[in-house]
């Protein structure tokens, strides 16, 4: 019975896939259906806007004369802001020379803070080295005074007691030895 249900879904989902490029067509004819309304709900919004546009030029011709009245008041004002944009553009040609005559200059200024800065990256990894050698031998040093430091703290109490053996210098078989050698 499983088997019976796997082969009527297994054709069934044949028939499908083969029937599927038929269903296409009814697919398109619904997508146009729906372009379709949704470009006549358009056209009622471009209606109602065009009706405000119409609106709207009456009164931008109106405002149109306004403008033309003032534009006639600004044409001193622009002339004399004309003579000022020339003086400017004359100025800005002689900034513009003044910054190519720099601009040699700033390019070598330019170079030697990248040496400097190539320079500066290399001292550091040379002095972090350095540093880290120094940290290396100082340990080493410590290390190897602080083995001596046990040997030595013998050595010096070895000798304050040799010092507390010897005999005092000025009576003792020494100070006669010398004494029959020099006396005459």
């Amino acid at each position: 019975m499983t088997d019976d249900r796997a082969e009527t879904h297994e054709s069934q989902g044949l028939l499908g896939a083969l029937l599927s490029p038929l269903r296409a067509p009814e697919r398109v004819f619904t997508n146009i259906e729906t372009l379709t309304a949704s470009l006549l709900s358009v056209e009622g919004v471009i209606q109602k806007h065009l009706t405000s546009v119409d609106g709207h030029a009456g009164a931008l011709r109106g405002a149109v004369g306004t403008l033309q009245d003032t534009l006639g008041a600004l044409q001193t004002p622009l002339e004399r802001i004309d003579k000022k944009v020339t003086q400017l553009a004359k100025l800005e040609q002689v900034i513009t020379e003044r910054m190519e005559a720099l601009q040699a200059p700033l390019e070598s200024v330019d170079r030697q803070v990248a040496e400097m800065a190539t320079l500066e990256e290399s001292i550091t990894k040379r002095m972090d080295a350095l540093d880290d050698d120094l940290n290396k031998r100082m340990l080493s040093v410590e290390q190897h005074v602080g083995a001596l430091r046990p040997p030595i703290e013998k050595m010096s109490a070895d000798l304050a007691e040799v010092v507390k053996l010897l005999p005092d210098p000025d009576d003792g078989a020494l100070t006669r030895l010398k004494d029959t050698f020099t006396s005459s």
